[in-house]
């Protein structure tokens, strides 16, 4: 690392010290709560902003935060919202800065869920072409056997099963490169660079940031490979499908596939791992619920969809003001950024009867842990799918399990919220004794 680029990255941290500080001192964007104590329970502060103002400004993140249900719904329409990052300046700069002169592609070359129309548009209708749902259904089996493979890898003289290392990561993770036509020895290295690419949501961790723009440029370098083996070696699957997609002439050009790809890869795995794992914690959690789930399989849906409510995997998703503009009587600036409080708003009382009650026989469960509007999530239904397979398969296997006695440490990172194991006790000494 060079001297320049130490300096800079420690002047940029400081910066938001000094801007937490001030919220601090103004009390807007400032709970009272440690950064520590909000990772191990975001949605007490959450309920904190969202009380004082839906939608609130903060100077830590140089912006403001979209905290209660409407206004997170409608920030997700509103065309002057912009997903594209290069729209704010200070942010761009300090990923270049991060990135020290290497090339970005998430700035160069943007993925389709940092896009705006038309070219969001575009990109989604050739992207989409893999993720049709009677496809997606017929996975059902192969998810099963995958599932029941990582459940295989349990060793009953322990007595002990890690839901995440040993279930909620590898599962989502085959399913996404087997669909890609990738092998299964580069899992490993997906999975690391994976959790090294969400850094680039560390705005204020200058070596956070710098984690995440080397990641980003090595699966991009991964996929210029793959995609020129596949140009030549064409298979029965989801790469080979977007080099051949075509719709009214247009087709994806080189970088698109390789930053698709990418999108692909981190989405189509991360989301649910933490679904699940996030799930099966909150059942743990709940044993009154957890034990409803077990004698009425049907509730497993809406059981999901609760989940998905009151834990998302996906906890704020970042915009920028497009323009000027008035939104829920605040006056928006240009450029600024924008923190879609997905977490907050899934918990906002004014949509969701008491919202902090986790209860799988919730009706009409509203949630925007998938995004809305143009973004909503293409992989929702693998992300479904899997888990559904997932817990169905579990609550067989291991029907009197309870969580072990351990300490979670919960992802430090703001964009999404999941824990890197969950050890439970199966409680089946007795079996093997006999």
């Amino acid at each position: 690392m060079t001297v320049r680029r130490t300096l800079l990255q420690a002047l940029g941290t400081a910066s938001f010290k000094v801007l937490r500080q001030f919220d601090r001192l103004v009390g807007n964007g400032y709970s009272g709560m440690t950064p520590e104590e909000a990772v191990e329970d975001p949605y007490k502060e959450y309920k904190y902003f969202r009380e004082k103002s839906p939608v609130l400004r903060t100077h830590t993140n140089r912006g403001w935060y979209i905290l209660g249900y409407e206004q997170v719904q409608a920030a997700f329409k509103d065309p002057r919202f912009s997903s594209d990052v290069r729209n704010n300046k200070f942010l761009t700069r300090m990923m270049r800065i991060a990135a020290d002169g290497a090339p970005l592609p998430l700035l160069e070359d943007p993925a389709l869920l940092n896009l705006d129309p038309p070219d969001h548009t575009r990109l989604r209708r050739l992207a989409q072409q893999g993720f049709l749902h009677k496809f997606i259904q017929s996975l059902e089996p192969k998810i099963e056997s995958i599932v029941r493979e990582c459940l295989g890898d349990y060793d009953p003289a322990t007595g002990r099963y890690d839901i995440v290392t040993q279930l909620a990561e590898p599962l989502p993770a085959i399913v996404i490169a087997q669909l890609l036509g990738l092998p299964d020895e580069d899992l490993p290295r997906f999975h690391q660079l994976s959790n090294e690419l969400l850094n680039l949501t560390a705005f204020s961790d200058g070596e956070r940031l710098s984690i995440g723009a080397n990641a980003s440029n090595e699966l991009n370098d991964y996929f210029k490979k793959v995609v020129t083996y596949k140009r030549e070696n064409p298979g029965q699957d989801m790469i080979t499908l977007l080099i051949e997609a075509e719709e009214a002439g247009d087709r994806l050009t080189s970088q698109e596939l390789y930053s698709t790809c990418v999108l692909l890869l981190i989405a189509g795995h991360e989301t649910t791992t933490r679904l699940i794992g996030n799930g099966l914690y909150t059942l743990l959690q709940h044993p009154d619920q957890l034990e409803m789930l077990k004698q009425d399989a049907e509730l497993l849906p809406n059981a999901i969809e609760e989940m998905l409510r009151y834990e998302p995997p996906v906890q704020v998703m970042p915009r920028f003001a497009r323009e000027n503009f008035e939104f829920f009587g605040q006056q928006l600036k240009k450029n600024q950024l924008l923190g879609l409080m997905i977490g907050s708003a899934n918990r906002d009382p004014a949509m969701n009867r008491n919202p902090d009650t986790f209860d799988i026989n919730r009706k009409d469960i509203s949630h925007v842990s998938f995004g809305h509007g143009i973004h909503l999530c293409l992989g929702l239904n693998l992300a479904r799918l899997e888990a559904k397979v997932a817990f169905r398969l579990l609550l067989e296997r291991f029907p009197d399990m309870t969580m072990a006695e351990q300490k979670l440490n919960w992802t430090p990172i703001p964009l999404v919220r999941g824990v890197d194991s969950l050890i439970i006790e199966t409680n089946e000494a007795d079996l093997v004794a006999n």
